[in-house]
């Protein structure tokens, strides 16, 4: 049955990594690689002590055991679940074996196995046969542990899904998966120092007492020829397995938990005011209680203010508060790119609003402002909280001005983006609970992060002015710009939303109910990524990655610290180099963004060239399929 179960997964990922997610999907390998490699080679540093090698392997191997239990709140269930097949009549325990089986055929598990392989290496720099034997043991056990404890917490989040609990338990997960993935690596630049000092007592006590450890301890010792030491962890590891596997047997099968009923107000109703009673004040009660009661809703509106405050967090440990005030305008950031797909989120309640005269203005409005009653004083709060709790309140006019101009773009691009870059994902009620389940929404995340930050800048230039000539009342008229261009981009992105709902509001809605985009839709309105071939695209999204990091964490945020004295190297590059050579690496990293945006540019706006060249003429003079579509 294992053999079965195997091709059947083969097949189903086969036609299943198409479009952007193939592209992702491919990404995340390469990085997976390097990241077991690098653990690999953690096992070769040299230390004044081989128990400090063993003590950094035990920490990264914990990260990826973490890594193993919370990726199922990211990506979702398995390909095979056990509910595809509730009418075959399978034992359970087979069953079970079967899915295990399959679980080991993919590219996670083997790069994971490469990682585990470190405790291999480790074993082969203690010296001797009998470590490196006890080492590939405990891996391939340690291996299949995370595989289940996956599978296990995959039931959990499962279950955990179905309540406004469980949505904000993988909100907190994805924000720390998040700032890990963007952040986390500088915590690693602290490992010359422990080379040389190696970790407390305590640390290293508690560290060895995890499972994930227990490889490396019986490796060690069966090094020292400490027979007992060598024995217990395997036994352990090998006991652990059985025990989960049992556990996740008996687990098996469709849940038991009904999907808990959301309590209205009908007991005590709303007063009806001039605004609420009137049509957009409608839609902006229905969006407020949609945030604050779908889960994947939830999920959006948690995600901006942990992922914020984490990530202004991390520089703390370089002893730099720098960061703190800017919370705010990160949490709005977020908010906007978290948000970007949300009339993909409501599935094909979009006939709703179709089928009433009128309405699109309103539920337009309604959507901007249910988004700014939500992350408008969340943004502003932390903005404040941040430059009072790092003392910088020299900042204030940077921290302020970002603020409202992200706000005023992000309450813009939200429903403009949500129309333009619709992402069809499935209906509420047959909605999952991680962010790999739903629509891919990628494409409009970024176009809202790109636009957002790209809207704020004439907010930022009065502060820039004014730092430079050192004129207070200069940098401040920056917050009264970046409100003044927020109400603009507000009032010009809804009249171009509503034209666009107006306009395409059909084809959208047919795009929700097809879940992608059909034949007589592929004239006019395609998106040019859509169509682009995986080449094409792959070339596309690493350009506009490389720009943006060049661009605002290697550029823009080193030249406002040069200009505002406020210097903190972390891992902005331009600020190790000498002080005579600090300006011209700054400029080096606008020159490379520029082409890498450039390279981006040329390569989307080639395809949809390509998409609107009419297509030629067909030699026996009949009609070509495009020229039929335009005019049907």
């Amino acid at each position: 049955m294992v053999g079965v179960l195997i091709r059947m997964k083969l097949a189903v990922l086969r036609r299943a990594s198409t479009g952007s997610r193939a592209n992702w999907a491919v990404t995340g390998r390469l990085l997976g690689v390097l990241a077991a490699l690098g653990t690999c080679g953690m096992a070769t540093l040299q230390t004044t002590s081989p128990s400090t090698v063993l003590d950094l392997l035990a920490v990264v191997l914990a990260i990826w055991t973490l890594g193993w239990m919370a990726g199922p709140a990211w990506v979702g269930e398995p390909v095979l679940r056990a509910e595809h097949f509730a009418l075959v009549p399978v034992p359970r325990g087979k069953l079970a074996a079967g899915l295990l089986g399959a679980a080991f055929v993919g590219t996670t598990t083997a790069v994971t196995l490469v990682a585990f392989a470190s405790t291999i290496v480790f074993a082969v720099r203690l010296g001797g046969v009998l470590p490196v034997v006890v080492a590939v043991l405990t891996t391939l056990v340690e291996l299949t542990v995370v595989v289940l404890l996956s599978r296990l917490t995959g039931r959990m989040f499962g279950a955990l899904s179905r309540s406004r609990v469980g949505a904000a338990t993988t909100a907190v997960i994805t924000a720390v998966m998040l700032v890990v993935s963007s952040s986390g690596w500088i915590v690693f630049t602290a490992i010359d120092s422990v080379r040389n000092t190696g970790f407390s007592t305590t640390f290293s006590t508690v560290l060895r007492a995890l499972p994930s450890s227990w490889g490396l301890v019986a490796v060690d010792a069966a090094a020292r020829h400490a027979w007992g030491l060598t024995v217990l962890p395997l036994a352990g590891l090998v006991v652990l397995a059985a025990v989960l596997f049992v556990a996740w047997s008996r687990v098996l099968g469709p849940p038991r938990l009904g999907r808990p009923a959301v309590l209205g107000t009908a007991g005590q109703p709303a007063r009806a005011g001039r605004f609420l009673g009137s049509a957009t004040g409608s839609v902006y009660i229905k969006e407020l209680r949609t945030w604050t009661r779908s889960p994947l809703r939830v999920q959006n509106l948690l995600v901006p203010p942990v992922f914020a405050v984490l990530s202004c967090l991390v520089p703390l440990a370089f002893g730099s508060s720098v960061f703190l005030p800017f919370a705010g305008a990160l949490t709005a950031l977020m908010g906007a790119a978290t948000s970007a797909n949300l009339y993909g989120q409501d599935g094909t309640a979009l006939w709703l609003v179709l089928l009433t005269p009128g309405a699109e203005e309103n539920d337009v409005r309604g959507r901007q402002l249910a988004w700014m009653a939500l992350f408008g004083p969340l943004s502003v709060v932390l903005a404040l909280l941040g430059t009072v709790l790092s003392g910088h309140t020299e900042l204030w006019p940077w921290a302020a001005a970002g603020t409202a101009g992200v706000l005023g773009a992000g309450a813009g691009l939200v429903p403009l983006v949500g129309v333009t870059q619709l992402a069809p994902g499935p209906d509420p009620h047959r909605s999952r609970y991680s962010p790999m389940d739903h629509g891919d929404a990628t494409g409009g995340a970024f176009a809202v992060l790109v636009g957002a930050l790209a809207l704020t800048v004439p907010a930022l230039v009065p502060v820039i002015v004014g730092t430079v000539l050192d004129n207070a009342e200069v940098k401040a008229a920056g917050v009264f710009v970046g409100v003044v261009t927020g109400m603009t981009y507000w009032s010009l992105c809804a009249r171009a939303a509503r034209r666009r709902l107006v306009a395409k509001g059909p084809e959208l809605l047919a795009l929700m109910r097809a879940g992608k985009e059909l034949p007589g839709q592929s004239v006019e309105g395609t998106s040019a990524l859509k169509t682009m071939s995986k080449g094409r695209q792959r070339l596309l999204w690493w350009s506009f990655g490389i720009g943006c990091i060049a661009l605002f964490p290697q550029a823009l945020v080193p030249m406002a610290m040069k200009l505002s004295g406020h210097v903190a190297k972390v891992w902005f590059l331009a600020l190790y180099v000498p002080g005579p050579w600090q300006w011209p690496t700054i400029a080096f990293m606008v020159l490379v963004a520029a082409v890498a945006f450039t390279i981006a540019a040329r390569t989307f706006l080639g395809q949809r060239r390509r998409l609107r060249a009419p297509a030629p003429p067909v030699e026996n003079g009949t009609e070509t399929r495009e020229s039929v579509v335009r005019a049907g």
